[in-house]
């Protein structure tokens, strides 16, 4: 095998919000070649080693070398290819990265991720039958639970075969083809084409406008506002999830999530669920996003409802915009929005509830109390 690379001739243009794995798919598809060979052809696999396998986590991260060899193969820049990575969000939708970065570090930091996706993807099936087959790096995140364009839930696996899309796999590059093997059954590949399965439909206006709100977070992870809002949401969303008993009942929406909700039976993997992130986000949400006049709530909701960031260097404290558990020892009270008192412990926003927010004294409980609500 040459030891050296070639620039490639034939080389597409990255999609806007493409994901890495897909345009690797864009590239194989061009020149005709399998997956496999794509990622050899444009430098993912030093040119001296032959039996190169991708991991599952491909498109996480990029080394400086691989970014280097790619450019070379591809001219790609090292911008170009790092937007592709959910490297791209790190430090702001996603934790940072750790230092210094290699297999086993990233490998921690993927299993502490909770938000994403590294090894399969959501997809909208009407997004990829208008792109061309092209896979957004949204769909990778858990925020990510509706398409806002067509109005319809993403879906997380195959109406075949029920495995996760758009995973690393050796194989042909079919963007819009399921074409996974079920090795426990000796089956041949699915043949499903994604792009023609029937996604939920979405009629829920609250969820709409959530979603758009979030993608215009996503679209920007690196505002300081956007981290605190998406911060805030999380631990919500974890709190539902682990006090699922104490939390509020799922408000009326579509039937398709009250389906889901009822048939979850305590299992609230949303990760891997659009129709369980959706129901989280709905009950998550549900004060935070409604019209009321009352001059305290609008404050405590402005920067989510309005911009959907908080305005640069303005100080503005954080609130209690979503809901959550009382985070007070042996306390099981639910927190509404706009109610209670929120603290900052180890860089996360938590929330007591009132009868607790005068007896934060415990060091590393609470950095700092930053409002209260009467």
């Amino acid at each position: 095998m040459s030891t050296s690379l070639r620039r490639l001739a034939l080389v597409p243009e990255p999609y806007p919000g493409e994901s890495l794995l897909s345009w690797v798919d864009a590239l194989a598809r061009l020149n005709r070649v399998s997956r496999l060979h794509a990622l050899r052809l444009a430098g993912f696999a030093r040119p001296d080693v032959a039996g190169y396998r991708p991991s599952v986590h491909f498109g996480t991260y990029l080394t400086a070398t691989t970014v280097a060899r790619v450019h070379v193969a591809t001219g790609l820049s090292a911008g170009q290819q790092h937007r592709m990575t959910l490297a791209h969000h790190a430090d702001g939708v996603l934790p940072a990265l750790p230092s210094p970065l290699h297999r086993r570090t990233a490998g921690i930091w993927l299993a502490r991720l909770l938000l994403a996706l590294p090894a399969r993807s959501r997809a909208c099936p009407a997004c990829l039958r208008e792109n061309g087959g092209r896979w957004l790096l949204r769909w990778r995140l858990a925020w990510s639970f509706a398409c806002v364009h067509h109005h319809v839930y993403l879906l997380a696996a195959c109406r075949g075969c029920g495995n996760g899309l758009h995973q690393i796999v050796p194989g042909p590059a079919d963007a819009v083809v399921c074409g996974q093997y079920n090795h426990s059954r000796r089956e041949p590949a699915c043949p499903q084409v994604i792009s023609r399965m029937r996604a939920p439909r979405l009629s829920d206006p609250h969820l709409l406008q959530c979603q758009r709100r979030l993608d215009r977070l996503v679209d920007h992870p690196h505002l300081r506002g956007g981290q605190d809002i998406l911060r805030s949401l999380h631990v919500a969303l974890e709190d539902i999830r682990i006090h699922y008993d104490d939390a509020p009942p799922l408000p009326d929406t579509d039937t398709v999530l009250h389906r889901r909700w009822q048939g979850h039976q305590g299992a609230l993997w949303y990760v891997d669920d659009p129709l369980l992130t959706a129901a989280l986000v709905k009950i998550a949400t549900l004060g935070g996003l409604g019209a009321s006049q009352d001059g305290c709530r609008q404050a405590d909701t402005a920067s989510w409802s309005a911009g959907g960031f908080l305005p640069p260097d303005t100080g503005a404290p954080a609130a209690n915009r979503f809901g959550s558990k009382c985070r007070a020892t042996a306390c099981a009270a639910w927190v509404p929005p706009g109610q209670g008192c929120v603290v900052h412990a180890r860089g996360l926003p938590h929330v007591l509830c009132p009868a607790h927010a005068r007896h934060v004294t415990a060091p590393g409980i609470a950095d700092l109390i930053h409002r209260r609500f009467v």
